[in-house]
């Protein structure tokens, strides 16, 4: 009996000191808390360029040099859409006694894919001439029926880029089932697979016209298409942005769904693509969607 009572005295002693050691040891300094997959449309600011852009991107070009006069004016900007792709994982921080992780900042660090059109042009032009003149036996009105001859040519410079992502994330309260979150990112990588590419197509189509309306289009025909494609040298790509969101938390009872997140994104970005052949350009783009986030614990 005395035997035992003393087991039980040492065993209780092994416990306390092991329970004790657990508590007062430091964790790590940082942890992973969570992975996510986001996924929606990019859109972006593109330059349009000139005759001596693509010359330089494309100098071998057979419709740069037969046409030149239709890619020597272009100005200004357009707009181009794409779908951008992240996987990112999320790192916690200890606080100062290493005794637990702080909620905020949320460290989120990864890879981002997306394509885009970075320098464009496009010239079309319409040629009329008399096809016929139909007169009404009614009341006498005539329609003038002309044949169009159309020309459309352009050209592109385009990549995808791969790029690392990394960001600084601020939570309104990570506990809550539902959130919002902001905070500032960066990227940086190169293209994979940077592009010419040079086009130019002809059609001929009839157009009736009454008292100088148009009143119908008809036989519309191709009559020539001819694309050319140039790879060019690879690029580099950087940005700063501003994510601003909204998280949602599915479950709150089963584990796994008290682990998964949906959540949806939206973030202006300011982005500089400096090429190789050209210069550096600089410009805007906005991307956004949804994207499934699971937290390790």
């Amino acid at each position: 009996m005395k035997t035992f009572k003393l087991l039980t005295f040492f065993a209780l002693i092994i416990f306390s000191f092991n329970s004790f050691s657990q508590e007062t040891e430091p964790i790590k300094r940082v942890k992973f808390d969570d992975i996510h997959i986001h996924l929606g449309p990019l859109f972006e600011r593109y330059q349009k360029g000139n005759i001596n852009d693509f010359q330089t991107l494309a100098p071998q070009s057979d419709l740069l040099e037969e046409y030149p006069q239709n890619f020597s004016q272009s100005n200004g900007y357009g707009i181009s859409g794409s779908a951008a792709l992240s996987v990112m994982v999320g790192i916690k921080f200890s606080n100062k006694e290493k005794t637990s992780y702080k909620s905020n900042p949320l460290l989120r660090l990864g890879f981002s894919y997306s394509s885009g059109t970075h320098i464009s042009s496009n010239y079309s032009e319409d040629t009329r001439y008399p096809f016929d003149t139909l007169t009404s036996s009614q009341t006498g009105a005539q329609t003038f029926v002309d044949s169009v001859y159309t020309q459309h040519s352009g050209a592109n410079y385009s990549s995808d880029q791969l790029r690392f992502n990394a960001a600084l994330i601020f939570r309104t309260n990570p506990e809550a089932r539902w959130s919002l979150y902001s905070g500032i990112g960066l990227t940086a990588g190169v293209s994979i697979n940077a592009k010419t590419q040079i086009y130019y197509s002809t059609f001929v189509s009839t157009e009736s016209q009454n008292n100088d309306v148009s009143i119908n289009n008809s036989n519309y025909n191709s009559d020539e298409r001819v694309t050319e494609n140039y790879k060019n040298e690879m690029n580099y790509g950087f940005s700063a942005y501003i994510p601003f969101g909204v998280d949602f938390r599915i479950g709150n009872k089963r584990e796994f769904w008290k682990r998964t997140h949906l959540f949806y994104e939206i973030k202006p970005e300011l982005n500089v693509v400096s090429i190789p052949e050209l210069y550096t350009i600089t410009n805007t783009r906005i991307s956004q969607g949804i994207g499934v986030r699971v937290t390790f614990n």
